[in-house]
């Protein structure tokens, strides 16, 4: 099966990649996809969820994918004022069903080292 990464939407291009899966149990999954951009040229830090049922699907299948949040829309991301973060990479269910998400800063010269 193919998962559908998400076609850039910053105002810089650059590109779109999945950075974390997580179970839901089932065959349910919370999938992470983020853009490379930080500030205001961030334009996707999302999170979709996708349901492999049995995982018997015809070869060449195309995921579907629903949005479950946004991670800039929501506010999520800017509730310490800062910029928004390029690496949004981790993400995790808990037991409650609490999602909890991290970043990563590198710890680079040119980083405002904030960290959510």
């Amino acid at each position: 099966a193919f998962y559908p990464l998400d076609e850039p939407e910053s105002q810089n291009g650059g590109w779109v990649g999945l950075s974390d899966i997580s179970s839901l149990g089932e065959g349910k999954f919370l999938v992470l996809e983020r853009d490379n951009q930080a500030g205001p040229d961030a334009a996707i830090k999302k999170i979709y969820s996708i349901d492999l049922g049995d995982y018997s699907w015809k070869e060449g299948t195309v995921l579907e994918k629903t949005l479950y949040k946004d991670l800039i829309e929501s506010g999520d991301l800017s509730q310490t004022n800062g910029q928004i973060i390029e690496k949004v990479e981790g993400l995790t269910v808990t037991a409650e069903g609490e999602i909890c998400i991290n970043t990563d800063n590198d710890g680079v010269d040119d980083s405002s080292g904030e960290s959510l």
